[in-house]
């Protein structure tokens, strides 16, 4: 399993992470914990419900999620997948498989609601990043 002493640095590079001050680092680190999956795993059922589900940032491995059997991103090492159910606790929209062994630390909808409401400045960060998002995928759609 990942060493605990290094999930403070893998989370900087997380782009949901990015650019937070140590100390709301480290409380967001002390949230995660450490979650294998052999390859060919479901990490991720599609439509399952994401209100008691997890965030998960990979630390090493990769994963494809897939809508209805179509690839539609593939993850790797630093990477983050899972969020948006997590933090909305609607059903999944994609189903995540493990492509080899898969090393991830995961966060819980439950803790990252709770680190949300009690942390506001990492919460607007993580809405700020998400609405960056979006507006790209918007974008994107519209090209």
């Amino acid at each position: 399993m990942f060493d605990k002493t290094k999930t403070h640095e893998l989370l900087r590079g997380v782009r949901l992470f990015e650019g937070l001050d140590d100390a709301a680092l480290r409380r967001i680190s002390s949230q995660f914990k450490s979650y294998a999956f052999p390859a060919g795993a479901s990490v991720i059922a599609e439509d399952s419900s994401g209100r008691f589900g997890r965030m998960y940032v990979v630390v090493s491995g990769t994963a494809t999620a897939r809508v209805h059997d179509d690839a539609v991103a593939t993850y790797g090492p630093g990477d983050s997948f899972g969020e948006m159910s997590a933090l909305d606790g609607q059903p999944r929209s994609a189903a995540v498989v493990a492509d080899t062994d898969l090393e991830t630390l995961g966060l819980s909808a439950w803790n990252m609601r709770a680190l949300l409401r009690e942390e506001p400045d990492i919460a607007l960060h993580v809405i700020q990043v998400l609405t960056t998002r979006l507006r790209a995928a918007n974008e994107a759609a519209h090209d």
